[in-house]
């Protein structure tokens, strides 16, 4: 009977001392937005199911570090014309999984032809993340505006399919895929990107690389730089590679551009390396250091040791340029073309500048 109490007490204590709520060690399963915060808060397996967000709210997902975060379903954003985003991701060493959801931003309630100068518009996503985080397979559909808003460190997004080409037809504008800003250390794989602006657009940071990219319907492989940094620093885009992507039924195939109206910094050390391009309909290849203000370039934001390796392809229609280039008077060095070949120009050349390897038809 000693014996017995003795055990009756003991398994007494250890039930008491078992958590029966989420615990870092749970795996939580969540389909009702008010359960988000403390779910987040309390899980590093973390489930978000078919989940709708409501008007006006952002689904914010400041996840625990080593955070495994896995969507499921349709994740649906409620309509309301504010700023957003619409879901927040940080976290440091976090992993993301898509698993075949579907996170619909419902943008065809807001389009309007106008974009950023329409009615206020949510951006979709931004990730924050840090410390070797991976984000996998995730389907993004109907962005209002921008998609993808990456402030970020050490990360990788992989296989991610963004899907806007029903703006196409229904006045998505300003569609940006991803826009990249203070970011170090980034790589995205596998993407596909069907949108009405830049595909890529890098804007401040260094040390990325995009791969096996599928850009269709927008801008191009972009890189834009001159606004002054929030803490008014140097605004510089270096160390940057786009490399075995297509671009195609875009406006340009690559765009580089720097804002003779803002601040300073410098564009260095970006190369594009096998590059196919089709049925672009303005440049196959833009350059230009007068952004915003068009006939008066500056050198306020340099581009140097630009690199072009096997970058081909085809334009179309009345006005394509194969190659557009307008730099300031030692605003642009040290460029290295080499494998260039586009085709399909009815409009010859406009170049003030002639890089290494490729004579502009002017």
């Amino acid at each position: 009977m000693k014996y017995h109490g003795f055990v009756l007490a003991l398994s007494a204590i250890v039930a008491a001392a078992t958590p029966t709520g989420p615990s870092a060690d749970a795996t939580c399963t969540v389909t009702n937005f008010d359960d988000v915060a403390n779910a987040v808060s309390s899980c590093t397996d973390l489930v978000i199911q078919d989940l709708t967000v409501p008007a006006g709210k952002a689904l914010q997902l400041d996840l625990k570090s080593g955070t495994k975060l896995t969507f499921k379903g349709t994740i649906k954003f409620d309509f309301l014309n504010w700023e957003g985003p619409l879901l927040v991701i940080s976290g440091s060493s976090v992993t993301v999984e898509g698993s075949g959801a579907t996170l619909n931003g419902q943008g065809e309630k807001y389009w309007d032809g106008k974009g950023g100068s329409g009615t206020t518009k949510p951006v979709f996503v931004k990730i924050k993340t840090k410390a070797n985080s991976v984000l996998n397979n995730v389907n993004l559909l109907n962005c209002p505006e921008r998609c993808v808003s990456i402030n970020a460190d050490d990360t990788n997004l992989n296989g991610w399919n963004i899907d806007v080409s029903a703006g196409d037809t229904q006045g998505g504008h300003n569609t940006d895929g991803f826009d990249v800003s203070n970011t170090n250390n980034l790589h995205i794989d596998h993407a596909t990107v069907q949108n009405q602006d830049d595909c890529v657009a890098v804007n401040q940071g260094t040390n990325m690389v995009f791969s096996n990219l599928d850009c269709s319907g927008g801008h191009g492989l972009s890189i834009s730089v001159g606004l002054s940094s929030s803490n008014g620093s140097p605004n510089t885009v270096s160390n940057i590679t786009f490399t075995d992507s297509k671009v195609r039924k875009s406006a340009n195939g690559l765009h580089i551009k720097t804002h003779p109206t803002g601040g300073t910094g410098a564009v260095k050390d970006v190369t594009y390396n096998n590059i196919v391009i089709s049925d672009i309909t303005n440049y196959g290849i833009e350059i230009q250091e007068d952004y915003g203000d068009v006939g008066n370039p500056k050198a306020n934001i340099p581009i140097t040791n630009l690199i072009l390796k096997q970058y081909t392809g085809t334009v179309s229609g009345s006005k394509a340029k194969q190659v557009s280039i307008v730099c300031a008077s030692g605003g642009c060095s040290n460029w290295n073309w080499d494998g260039v070949s586009i085709s399909g120009a009815k409009v010859k050349d406009d170049c003030n500048f002639q890089p290494n390897g490729y004579k502009c038809n002017t």
